[in-house]
């Protein structure tokens, strides 16, 4: 777990959705906050004093939105990847993004009638220019022409179609992502409290002992460098 977006996304609910805000923080949650910030420590993002103030404050937290103002100058603020969206998007939601991609499908098919029946019907007037009537070949441009407007005309029709299939699609992404989502809470869920408490406790004394002791070396190699000399 490092210090991305993803990061939000190790939480059983993600603090900075206002519907979460009031929810009462796990012991998960606050060993997940004080993970980050010791990898945020770790990184030289935070000093000592910093990291000391702030895994206090995770620890005392009593809900879920006391742990952003903690994190959010430390974690991008990116929205959460496209299957957790799908997760909590609602059917009218999910309907709106199959509608979408009919949408998008429409615009190509509608570029892709245009732009080939452009060019050939260029290139068949460039061939054709400055002959008779008489001499001018079966124009053959019309061909291409007739092939992409019909799946245009295809796409409008299978309107209902399209946006069944996609629909489809995003549920079935979406029951994906929850299972997932149900495996990594019961995962949380069986974590013992009082080791995420010890093995935090331990991080950060292993982190105390390690400042001081380059604290110390730092002091030592300045003496020994600027140590006036002695009578001779």
């Amino acid at each position: 777990m490092g210090l991305d977006a993803d990061a939000w996304s190790a939480f059983q609910h993600d603090p900075r959705d206002p519907a979460h805000a009031r929810l009462r923080a796990s012991d998960a949650d606050r060993f997940t906050a004080t993970h980050l910030l010791g990898e945020a420590y770790a990184e030289g993002r935070l000093d000592l004093e910093e990291h000391d103030e702030r895994t206090e404050h995770a620890r005392g937290a009593r809900v879920l939105g006391d742990l952003v103002p903690l994190l959010e100058d430390l974690v991008p603020r990116l929205t959460a990847p496209q299957g957790r969206g799908l997760v909590r998007a609602t059917p009218a939601e999910l309907r709106t993004r199959a509608e979408q991609e009919w949408a998008s499908d429409r615009r190509q098919a509608v570029l892709g009638f245009l732009a080939p029946s452009l060019i050939c019907w260029a290139v068949y007037a460039t061939l054709a220019w400055g002959e008779s009537p008489g001499e001018w070949q079966l124009p053959w441009p019309l061909i291409v022409t007739v092939v992409t407007f019909l799946n245009v005309v295809r796409v409008h029709v299978a309107r209902e179609d399209i946006v069944a299939s996609e629909l489809a699609a995003l549920e079935k992404k979406r029951a994906k992502e929850a299972k997932a989502l149900a495996k990594e809470s019961a995962a949380r869920e069986r974590l013992d409290p009082q080791a995420l408490q010890a093995a935090s406790e331990l991080a950060r004394r292993k982190a105390r002992e390690a400042a001081r002791t380059v604290e110390q070396d730092v002091v030592r190699r300045f003496n020994e460098r600027f140590r006036p000399p002695g009578p001779s």
